[in-house]
């Protein structure tokens, strides 16, 4: 009798397309933090220092609240972050690619493509939300289908 065997492709690619503009970038220290930082995880850049950090409040006014780009590393173990600055990171500023929507992260869940960036709301003809916001930057997001999901 034959033995049907099933194959884990679960190789999807984040950058699917498109010129992709990726930098050594730093993730700035968090004192407080508690859990890792994840792989695909939306970033917003401190503009006073160049410095990245999760994107997720939409009140700060120090960039912090506008999302920019997109960290490709492996995850970041808090003590890391506790301990100091991440340098020499990979990060994805643009360049007119697209990712898989599926992969994006978003730091302890509370945000979301959906998420209104910070001073959207308060002009009602032109409202911004995360997804948005980076594509304005050259990040444009699309959907995905696992195709090892759909059986015969």
């Amino acid at each position: 009798m034959a033995v049907q065997t099933r194959v884990n492709n679960d190789t999807t690619p984040f950058i699917l397309g498109g010129q992709s503009l990726v930098k050594k970038g730093t993730i700035a220290q968090d004192e407080s933090r508690t859990t890792v930082l994840k792989k695909y995880t939306v970033l917003a850049q401190v503009a006073s220092t160049g410095k990245y950090t999760p994107y997720v409040s939409t009140s700060q006014t120090t960039g912090a609240s506008v999302p920019s780009a997109i960290y490709l590393g492996d995850d970041i173990a808090a003590a890391d972050l506790v301990a100091g600055d991440v340098t020499g990171v990979d990060i994805l500023v643009g360049g007119g690619c697209i990712v898989d929507k599926n992969q994006v992260v978003y730091d302890g869940g509370t945000l979301s493509n959906a998420t209104v960036v910070n001073g959207a709301a308060a002009n009602p003809y032109f409202v911004v939300t995360a997804e948005k916001c980076l594509s304005l930057f050259g990040i444009y997001q699309q959907d995905t289908i696992d195709i090892s999901e759909i059986e015969n």
